[in-house]
C-alpha cells in the first residue's frame, strides 16, 4: 500500500486518489454551491462578491471557473470581463 500525501491539504492518504476524503468532499460541495449559485444569478460585481454570497474561497470561484470553462487562465469570455477580484 503506497502512503502519500493529499495535494490539498497534505494530509497522509493511502489511496490511489490525489485527495483525502474530507477534501475531495469539500470541492464536491463546494462545486454544486457555485453550480446553483450561477445558475441562479447571471450578473455580478466581483470573485469577492461571490464569495462572500456563497462562502467559498476566491481561489476555489477561480478553479471553479476555469474547470467548468466559465474562463481559462489566459482569457476571460465576455460575460466575465467585468470581475474584479
Amino acid at each position: 500500500m503506497e502512503i502519500k500525501k493529499c495535494i490539498n491539504c497534505g494530509s497522509f492518504i493511502t489511496t490511489n486518489a490525489s485527495l483525502c476524503t474530507s477534501c475531495a468532499n469539500k470541492i464536491t460541495y463546494e462545486n454544486t454551491v457555485l453550480k446553483n449559485y450561477f445558475d441562479e444569478n447571471t450578473s455580478f460585481d466581483s470573485i469577492s462578491s461571490i464569495s462572500v454570497a456563497t462562502g467559498v474561497s476566491p481561489k476555489s470561484i477561480q478553479s471553479f471557473m476555469i474547470e467548468n470553462n466559465y474562463m481559462d487562465e489566459t482569457t476571460i469570455p465576455q460575460g466575465f470581463s467585468t470581475i474584479q477580484y
